[in-house]
């Protein structure tokens, strides 16, 4: 898959939108801040790295299967699509966006069941 802007654009639009919906957390603004900026995408693979850390692995090992600890794989996720739309060396899974909008899907079902499915931008 070829990364474009519009992928970085959508990771972007997907992270803003599902965010209210979540706890706050500085890595999820941080990596909005580098979907922001083109040429910040490539600091999206620390940033990938400080949520896989900090935020899935903590909810893994506590067996979270609330919003949480789904939205932490969408974020994952639209970090990867940013650091593969920079075009920097050793790109993340070629399906990274796909895993994306799977991610962004299990959530928005998981929503469905409490009732609160945000209106589509």
């Amino acid at each position: 898959m070829k990364y474009t802007l519009e992928h970085a654009a959508k990771a972007r639009e997907i992270l803003t939108r599902l965010m209210p919906h979540v706890t706050p957390r500085s890595e999820y603004d941080e990596l909005v801040a580098i979907l922001e900026d083109p040429s910040r995408w490539k600091e999206a693979h620390e940033q990938f790295t400080r949520i896989r850390t900090r935020i899935t692995l903590a909810n893994e090992r506590a067996k979270k299967k609330d919003l949480d600890a789904c939205f932490a794989y969408v974020a994952e996720n639209a970090a990867k699509t940013a650091y593969n739309c920079s075009g920097e060396s050793a790109p993340f899974d070629k399906d990274s966006f796909q895993w994306l909008l799977r991610c962004e899907r299990e959530f928005l079902d998981q929503l469905d069941k409490k009732g609160q499915r945000p209106e589509p931008t």
